[in-house]
């Protein structure tokens, strides 16, 4: 039986981090709240938004103008 480690760890936060695209600060699911853009997401871009650039932007993608979501 084997267990995991270090960052293969389910426990790890590192599975669970994301970066907001305009200012780089750190989110954790479930404990932050962030914001993505559903048009850019199906696209292929992984757009992420913290809750004070999404109040700095207007709710609004700055890459394609559409309304941002939240994550969760």
């Amino acid at each position: 039986m084997t267990y995991l480690k270090g960052v293969n760890a389910g426990g790890h936060l590192g599975w669970a981090t994301k970066r907001c695209t305009v200012c780089g600060r750190k989110l954790i699911v479930g404990k932050d709240i962030i914001y993505t853009c559903p048009k850019c997401r199906a696209k292929g871009k992984e757009v992420y938004f913290c809750a004070g650039d999404y109040r700095a932007l207007h709710g609004r993608c700055p890459y394609c103008g559409s309304e941002l979501v939240p994550l969760l």
